[in-house]
């Protein structure tokens, strides 16, 4: 403690002391102020990044530092990738901070298609009015006709035209013999007032016929639509057989009518010549053995119908023979050497007879066969085309005009380019009638594999019917063509009066087609590969037709006559005659003859020859007479051609019993007999 003591005493002392010192001896200095020079310090600082604060630090020499909060600059995001989102699939944005990297992704739900409440007109498609979408939706058609067209047939109505045909039938066995010095026509007296009650009840069977006939027709409409229901099948194949009875019952009535008192009445206005050869129709239509041949060939087309595709391959060959043999009976009964005669006289109105087509088959052979061969190889050696001009050719002529925008508006807005100017009082226009046909309901869809137009009697009302995969444009406006004849000369030929060819009647519509070819190359801006697809395809159909049609008559020449000195002759004429396990060889062969190898693939097995029999050299003179409506458009003009063709209808304003000849001259046109017109095609068609 006391050496503690001396050591705090001494500290003392000497601090004093030196305090005493300084004080004593020297004046103190005066102290400088000192002057921070901060520095930014890189060690110590840090940046500010998207999501974090920084700091910026200053130190100065002496020690002393300086700090500040950088606060955090958030992302700068930039999109880098935008998908938009479409009617059906989803969008996405992506984003990226340009700073820091960080990528984000933002998905959009699909929009959903925005389909219009209403079309423009009923033949065109709901469109979707979002931007760059070709979706669309068919409005189903107004239920104006559908009283009119619904089967309705019931045995009442069978029993009403039984108690009309026996009233009608006492009404005339009561009658007097006719004596010629008795009875001769009057417009007026007893005999006349007498007539007049006979011809009411007569003229109220007839009606009662014709009804049955609709309803048939009907149910074969009814049937087509849904060939799976069982029902609706037998039905028509009752209808079919009753149709058939029913005509020969009321044929039956034509003979007592020429033997009783009303004759001069009930036969007005017609020759002798042309009441026997009724009396010889009627009489054949209403024979039992007929009648009975007729319903066993409505049994064979009802069984041909019902099967699958690789079944009728299969079963046509049987079904045919007796079905041509069936068809030669009763052209016999009518009074003719074979059906061959019969149809070409009174089934199509043929100005021509099946050894004239012998002769224009050598045209055929020599002009046209050549360039479809020569059409058919560049069709099938089309390469090179993208996916949008694939495309293109699809709307055209595979995708359904029903569910496609681009097809759709394509054959709308040709129609509408069609106007009767040759007969503007009539009022009928195109336009008009395709926006009844697709929106009134007397238009149909459904399984049958085909499509055809056809009036229905009773209401002398058309019909269109277009089944699975016959519904593309060019379908559309095939049948269209039909349908435009049976609207312009409705009233004309309703009364049975006046008749047309087959042949005009399919110029209409084949027409119709290459006019919208002519169309399409002229105003749809489509690349010159799919104008070529489409050209080339449609081109290769006509001239197929052209040349199909003169096949499948041959074949059915050769079948019908039981005759053929083609090639292979020695081969399936070595028995003496054609039998069914020889009609494939049979059309090969023909085929042969006509130059053309492959191409026409079994034309006959698609069942035309069952269908409509000797009906499809028809389809060959109408494609050779049409085919030069391309070539004028090409040459003079699109308006020039469309002109020619519409006085295809028109010539009914000047007269309706124009020949073929006839009308051809009129609508300024070369006709099928005329070889000149096969040279013309061959010359022009050769640099296709």
């Amino acid at each position: 403690m006391k050496k503690i003591c001396t050591l705090i005493l001494v500290w003392v002392l000497l601090g004093a002391i030196a305090c005493g010192v300084v004080s004593c001896t020297q004046e103190p200095e005066p102290q400088i102020p000192h002057e921070h020079e901060f520095v930014l310090s890189e060690t110590d600082s840090k940046a500010a990044t998207c999501t974090e604060d920084g700091v910026e630090v200053k130190v100065c020499s002496c020690g002393e530092k300086q700090e500040q909060v950088l606060p955090a600059t958030g992302h700068e995001m930039k999109v880098v990738m935008e998908t938009k989102p479409t009617c059906t699939g989803k969008g996405s944005t992506d984003y990226k901070c340009f700073k820091c990297g960080k990528v984000e992704y933002n998905n959009h739900e699909a929009l959903g298609h925005n389909i219009e409440e209403t079309p423009s007109e009923p033949s065109r498609v709901r469109r979707c009015l979002n931007e760059g979408c070709t979706a669309c939706e068919w409005t189903e058609a107004n239920n104006k006709h559908a009283e009119t067209l619904t089967f309705s047939f019931t045995k009442d109505d069978e029993a009403a035209i039984d108690a009309k045909y026996d009233e009608v039938k006492a009404m005339v066995e009561a009658a007097a013999k006719y004596d010629p010095a008795l009875h001769g026509y009057a417009q007026t007296g007893a005999l006349a007032d007498e007539y007049a009650i006979v011809d009411k009840a007569h003229t109220e069977l007839y009606d009662l016929v014709m009804n049955a006939m609709s309803q048939q027709q009907l149910a074969m409409v009814a049937y087509y639509c849904d060939m799976k229901n069982e029902e609706k099948q037998a039905t028509y194949e009752y209808m079919m057989d009753y149709q058939t009875a029913i005509i020969a019952k009321f044929y039956t009535l034509s003979r007592p009518f020429y033997d009783s008192c009303y004759r001069d009445f009930y036969y007005y206005g017609m020759t002798q010549e042309e009441i026997n050869a009724f009396l010889f129709d009627s009489d054949a239509v209403s024979n039992p053995e007929y009648t009975a041949l007729k319903e066993r060939n409505n049994a064979i087309e009802a069984e041909f119908l019902a099967l699958s595709m690789s079944e009728q391959k299969e079963k046509l060959p049987v079904l045919y023979e007796e079905f041509a043999d069936n068809n030669n009976e009763m052209a016999k009964i009518m009074g003719y050497e074979n059906y061959l005669d019969y149809a070409y006289e009174n089934v199509y109105g043929r100005d021509y007879t099946y050894e004239d087509v012998a002769e224009l088959a050598g045209f055929v052979k020599t002009h046209i066969s050549p360039v479809f061969n020569d059409l058919y190889t560049t069709f099938r050696n089309l390469t090179g085309y993208t996916d949008e001009e694939l495309t293109m050719y699809n709307n055209q002529l595979v995708y359904s005009f029903f569910t496609n925008l681009e097809g759709n508006t394509f054959v709308n807005d040709y129609i509408d380019l069609l106007a009767f100017t040759s007969n503007p009082e009539k009022n009928i226009t195109f336009s008009d009638e395709f926006n009844k046909l697709m929106g009134d309901g007397n238009m149909f869809r459904g399984d049958y594999e085909g499509a055809f137009v056809t009036t229905i009697y009773a209401p002398n009302l058309p019909i269109a019917y277009f089944g699975k995969g016959y519904d593309n444009c060019f379908t559309i406006v095939h049948e269209f063509g039909h349908y435009m004849n049976e609207v312009y000369s409705s009233e004309i030929y309703a009364s049975g009066e006046y008749s047309q060819s087959y042949d005009l009647l399919e110029m209409h519509s084949q027409g119709n087609e290459l006019l919208y070819l002519c169309y399409l190359e002229q105003n749809a801006n489509y690349p010159s590969v799919a104008n070529t697809m489409i050209r080339t395809h449609s081109l290769v159909n006509m001239f197929y037709a052209a040349v199909a049609g003169f096949t499948v008559d041959a074949f059915e020449q050769a079948v019908y006559l039981d005759e053929y000195e083609g090639t292979n002759a020695d081969v399936i004429m070595a028995d003496g005659t054609i039998s069914a396990d020889e009609y494939a060889m049979l059309y090969d062969s023909i085929c042969l003859d006509y130059g053309i190898e492959d191409a026409l693939d079994g034309y006959w097995e698609y069942g035309m020859t069952i269908t409509s029999p000797c009906y499809y050299v028809s389809y060959s003179m109408s494609a050779i007479s049409v085919l030069q409506l391309y070539e004028v458009a090409q040459t003079d003009g699109f308006d020039v051609a469309k002109e020619q063709y519409l006085k295809l209808f028109t010539y009914v304003d000047e007269n309706p019993e124009m020949s073929m000849q006839e009308i051809m001259e009129y609508a300024g046109m070369l006709s099928f007999k005329d070889e000149q017109l096969y040279a013309s095609l061959s010359a022009y068609f050769a640099k296709k």
